[in-house]
C-alpha cells in the first residue's frame, strides 16, 4: 500500500518542512496540503515548498473547493506545480469545509461541483471555456493534471465515479464495512458511465495516530475529532444522529471557529470537551492504536482496492511519531 500525508504550514515552517522531509525519507508516495486560508498559510505556496522537500512524491491538495479561486486561476496554479514537479501534481477537490465556512458560504452543491470539475478538466486540456456567462481564455501552459474528488454521500460518490480520475474517501478503523460499501458504489457509478471501474484510483484519508495505547492516540487526535462534527451539516446527515446528540452537534457547528481549524488544543477542541461530544465523535474516521492494529486496518483497506492511505497531520499533537509509525506498520503487512 502507498502512504501519504496531509500537512499544512501553520505557526512553524520548520515543523511543516520536517513532516514533509521525513515522509519523503520514508518513501511516502504522496504529500498533500489542505486549503484553509483563515487559519493556515496559503495552500499553493505550501505545495511549492512541499514539492522542493519531497522531490519524488506526488504533490496535491487535500482539498480545495469552489468559490475560493476562479477556475482559470486554480488551473494555472496546479499546472504550474505540475511543471515544477515534472508531472507529479494532483488536484484534490471537494464541496468545501473550513474554506467555505471562512467566507460565509454553504458547501457547494453537486451541480456546482460538476460544473467546476468539467471546467477545470477543459482548462487542463488547453481549451477555452465559458464561466458564469463569460468567455475564459485557455491556459498557455496547460497540463493534464488529474482531479480526485472527495466524496461522502451517494450523489458525490456517483459524480466521482463518473468524472474524477480518483476518489478520496474518509474512513477509520470503526467504519471499514461502510468503506467497502462506498467503494462498491463508486465502481458501480464508474461502470454506469462506461468507464473501467477498476481503473478508478481510491485514496483513503484517516485521522491516524500510531501509539502503544488507543487512548494515547485519541488524545493526539482531538483537534481532528472536533472536525467530525462538521460532517453532519445536511438535513440527511443530521437525521442520522441520536436525538440526544443532534442539538449538541448543531450548537457546536454554530460556534465552530474556522480560524482555528484543526489547531491542537485550540478553542474548537476545548468547546468539544466542554459540550461532552468527544466520546461520541472519536470513532469517526480515526485509526488509533499500536503498529499491529494499524497494519491490520491497512491490509483490509488494500484488499478492498484502496491504493493510498493518507495520514492527516495538521491537527495531530505528535505528527512525526505517526509518520514513522505508519511506515513501520506498512512493513508489518
Amino acid at each position: 500500500m502507498k502512504l501519504g500525508i496531509c500537512s499544512m504550514w501553520g505557526t512553524s515552517l520548520d515543523l511543516f518542512r520536517s513532516e514533509v522531509r521525513l515522509a519523503a525519507e520514508l518513501d511516502y508516495d504522496l504529500v498533500t496540503v489542505g486549503d484553509s486560508p483563515a487559519g493556515w498559510h496559503e495552500m499553493v505556496t505550501s505545495m511549492t515548498l512541499a514539492a522542493l522537500e519531497a522531490p519524488k512524491a506526488r504533490i496535491g491538495s487535500l482539498v480545495t473547493s469552489p468559490f475560493m479561486r476562479h477556475p482559470l486561476v486554480a488551473a494555472s496554479a496546479f499546472a504550474t506545480i505540475d511543471k515544477l514537479t515534472g508531472g507529479r501534481a494532483v488536484m484534490g477537490f471537494a464541496t468545501g469545509g473550513s474554506t467555505v465556512l471562512a467566507v460565509g458560504r454553504a458547501p457547494a452543491t453537486q451541480k456546482e461541483v460538476r460544473a467546476e470539475l468539467v471546467a477545470l478538466r477543459q482548462l487542463f486540456a488547453g481549451e477555452e471555456i465559458e464561466w458564469e456567462g463569460r468567455p475564459v481564455k485557455s491556459l498557455r501552459f496547460a497540463r493534464k493534471v488529474p482531479i480526485y474528488y472527495s466524496a461522502f454521500g451517494p450523489k458525490a460518490l456517483a459524480l466521482a465515479g463518473e468524472l474524477a480520475d480518483g476518489a478520496i474517501l474518509f474512513a477509520g478503523d470503526q467504519s471499514l464495512d461502510a468503506l467497502e460499501q462506498r467503494i462498491a458504489e463508486l465502481r458501480v457509478a464508474a461502470a454506469r458511465a462506461g468507464r473501467d471501474a477498476d481503473a478508478l484510483d481510491i485514496w483513503v484519508t484517516s485521522y491516524i495516530s500510531v501509539r502503544e495505547h488507543r487512548q494515547q492516540a485519541i488524545d493526539d487526535l482531538k483537534a481532528f475529532i472536533a472536525v467530525n462534527a462538521m460532517a453532519f451539516r445536511t438535513p440527511e446527515t443530521l437525521a442520522m444522529l441520536p436525538d440526544n446528540v443532534r442539538p449538541l452537534v448543531q450548537a457546536f457547528q454554530a460556534r465552530y471557529d474556522p480560524s482555528e481549524h484543526v489547531v491542537v488544543g485550540g478553542r474548537n477542541v476545548r468547546l468539544m470537551d466542554e459540550m461532552g461530544l468527544t466520546e461520541f465523535l472519536q470513532d469517526f474516521d480515526t485509526i488509533a492504536g499500536p503498529e499491529d492494529h494499524v497494519a491490520g486496518v491497512m491490509a483490509r483497506m488494500e484488499a478492498m482496492g484502496v491504493s493510498t492511505l493518507i495520514a492527516a497531520l495538521p491537527g495531530h499533537a505528535d505528527p512525526l511519531t505517526t509518520i514513522r509509525g505508519l511506515a513501520a506498520a506498512r512493513k508489518r503487512m
